[in-house]
C-alpha cells in the first residue's frame, strides 16, 4: 500500500470521530466546559507544585501543619454554609432557566444566612480545641470571614447550568495567580505565618467579587433576584440530605488532620498534608468532567432512559480508567517528586502519598453517584452512604493514628472513601442498581477503549 494510502487509513476513524463530535453541539460545549476547567485545574496544579511546596519548605512540618490543621478547622464548618444547594441549583436552572431570578436569589440569601453561623461557629470550634494557641484561632477567623462571600457561589452554580464555566474560571484563577503571586514574596520577605492566613482570606474575597464582574458582563443587567420563601422550602427540603452527605464527607476528608493535630503533632499534620496534596489536586478531575457532562446526559432522561442508563454507564467506566491510570502515574513518580520538592524535612509524605491516591478511584465514582442520586431524587440515599464513611473514618483514625500516624490516617481515609462512594450503594434497594452499575464499571472499565473503537468503526 502506498505510503499516504496507508496514512489516509490509519487517519480516517479519527477524521470521521472528528466530523461525529462536531456535529453533536452539546458535546462541543461539554468538551469546551472540561477544557476551561482544565485548564484551571493544570494551573492550579502546577501553582500548588511550584508555590505550595515553596512554602511548606520555608515554614517548615510544624508552622505548614498548624496552617493546614487551621484551614481544617474551617473546611469542616464551612462545607456546612453550602447547604446541599449546588446540584440542586444546577439542576433546576438546566431544566427551566426562567425560574433563574427566584432560584439564585433564594439560594443566595439561603448561603449568606448560613455563612454567617458557620463563621462564628468554626471560631468558637478552634478556640475549644486549642483555647491557648492565639495564632491557630487567627487564622480560622480570617478565612471563615472571608468566606461569607462565598455566598456568591451561585453565580459559579448559574454558569454550571448552561456549561458556560469559562467565565467562572477566568476570575477565580485570575485570583489564584494573584494569591501565588503573594505568597511567593511572603517567602521572599520572610513574612510570618499569619502573612499567609490574610493571603488565603484575600485571595476567597478576589475571586467572588470577581465572578460578580463576569456574571455583569455576561448578563449585561444590574440582576433582579428575587427572595421566595415556598423555592426556599423546596430547595431545603431536598437539599437537607445532601448538606449531611456534605459534612459527613467533609469529616471523612478532613477530620484525619484535626485528629493528626491532637493525637500525634503538628508535624505529622504538615507531612500528612504534603502528601495528600499530590492527591488532591487530582480529585478535582471527576468534579471538573462530572459538573461538565452530567447537566446533558440529564436532559435524555426523560425521553431516552434507556439512553441515558447506557451513557451514565459508559461515564463510570470513564472516570475509573482516567483515575486509575493517575493512581499509577503518581505510584511512579510520586516518591521522587515529593523528596525533590519537600526535602528531607517531610521524609515520611511520600509513604502517605502512596495509599491516599487510591482514594481518588471512589471520589471519581462517587461524584458520578452523587449526581445521579440527584437526577433520580433519592438525595435521601446519599445521607447513609456518607454516614457509614465518617464514622468508620472517624473510628479508624482514633484506632491507627496512635499505631501508625500519617500512614494509619491514609489508610482510614481509603477505607472511608472506599465504603462512602461504594459499597455502602448495596445496602439499599433504592441504590442497588447503581452499585452494580459502579460494580460493573470497576470490571469493565479496562475494556472501554475498544468499545469506542468499536462503535466508531461501525
Amino acid at each position: 500500500m502506498p505510503l499516504n494510502a496507508a496514512t489516509r487509513a490509519v487517519a480516517a476513524p479519527a477524521v470521521k470521530l472528528f466530523h461525529k463530535v462536531r456535529q453533536k453541539e452539546g458535546v462541543l460545549e461539554s468538551l469546551s466546559n472540561i477544557g476551561w476547567l482544565g485548564s484551571d485545574r493544570i494551573i492550579r496544579m502546577f501553582g500548588a507544585v511550584l508555590v505550595g511546596t515553596l512554602v511548606a519548605r520555608y515554614l517548615g512540618p510544624d508552622q505548614f501543619g498548624l496552617l493546614n490543621y487551621g484551614l481544617a478547622i474551617y473546611g469542616l464548618f464551612n462545607i456546612i454554609s453550602n447547604l446541599g444547594l449546588d446540584s440542586l441549583v444546577v439542576r433546576d436552572i438546566a431544566l427551566d432557566s426562567t425560574q433563574e431570578p427566584r432560584i439564585l436569589g433564594t439560594a443566595f440569601v439561603l448561603k449568606g444566612l448560613a455563612s454567617v453561623v458557620t463563621t462564628v461557629a468554626a471560631i468558637v470550634a478552634a478556640r475549644f480545641l486549642d483555647p491557648h494557641d492565639r495564632i491557630l484561632i487567627i487564622i480560622v477567623g480570617l478565612i471563615s470571614f472571608a468566606s461569607i462571600s462565598q455566598a456568591l457561589d451561585v453565580i459559579d452554580f448559574f454558569f454550571q447550568a448552561h456549561t458556560r464555566s469559562r467565565h467562572t474560571v477566568v476570575p477565580r484563577t485570575a485570583a489564584f495567580i494573584a494569591g501565588s503571586l503573594a505568597r511567593l514574596v511572603a517567602v521572599f520577605l520572610h513574612a510570618s505565618l499569619l502573612a499567609f492566613a490574610w493571603i488565603a482570606a484575600l485571595e476567597v474575597l478576589v475571586a467572588e467579587f470577581g465572578l460578580v464582574f463576569a456574571y455583569l458582563r455576561y448578563r449585561r443587567i444590574v440582576p433582579r433576584w428575587t427572595w421566595s420563601g415556598k423555592q426556599a422550602t423546596t430547595l431545603m427540603a431536598e437539599s437537607w440530605p445532601l448538606l449531611i452527605s456534605s459534612v459527613m464527607t467533609m469529616v471523612y476528608l478532613r477530620t484525619d488532620q484535626v485528629l493528626l493535630g491532637k493525637l500525634s503533632s503538628m508535624s505529622a499534620v504538615g507531612n500528612y498534608s504534603a502528601a495528600i496534596r499530590f492527591s488532591e489536586i487530582w480529585y478535582a478531575i471527576p468534579v471538573i468532567v462530572t459538573t461538565s457532562v452530567m447537566p446533558r446526559i440529564l436532559k435524555t432522561r426523560e425521553a431516552n432512559p434507556q439512553r441515558y442508563y447506557a451513557r451514565l454507564q459508559t461515564f463510570y467506566e470513564t472516570m475509573i480508567m482516567v483515575s486509575v491510570l493517575v493512581t499509577i502515574a503518581t505510584l511512579i513518580l510520586g516518591p521522587a517528586m515529593v523528596h525533590l520538592l519537600y526535602g528531607a524535612r517531610y521524609s515520611s509524605a511520600a509513604s502517605i502519598l502512596s495509599i491516599h491516591i487510591w482514594t481518588g478511584v471512589f471520589v471519581s465514582v462517587g461524584c458520578v453517584g452523587s449526581q445521579q442520586y440527584v437526577h433520580e431524587k433519592i438525595t435521601s440515599s446519599s445521607l447513609s452512604r456518607t454516614a457509614i464513611g465518617a464514622v468508620a473514618n472517624v473510628i479508624l483514625n482514633l484506632l491507627w493514628i496512635p499505631r501508625w500516624g500519617g500512614m494509619g490516617s491514609a489508610m482510614a481515609t481509603l477505607v472511608a472513601q472506599s465504603l462512602a462512594a461504594y459499597f455502602a450503594d448495596g445496602l439499599s434497594k433504592r441504590t442497588r442498581h447503581i452499585f452494580l452499575m459502579k460494580t460493573r464499571a470497576f470490571f469493565h472499565f479496562w475494556l472501554l477503549p475498544l468499545s469506542i473503537l468499536r462503535a466508531h468503526e461501525e
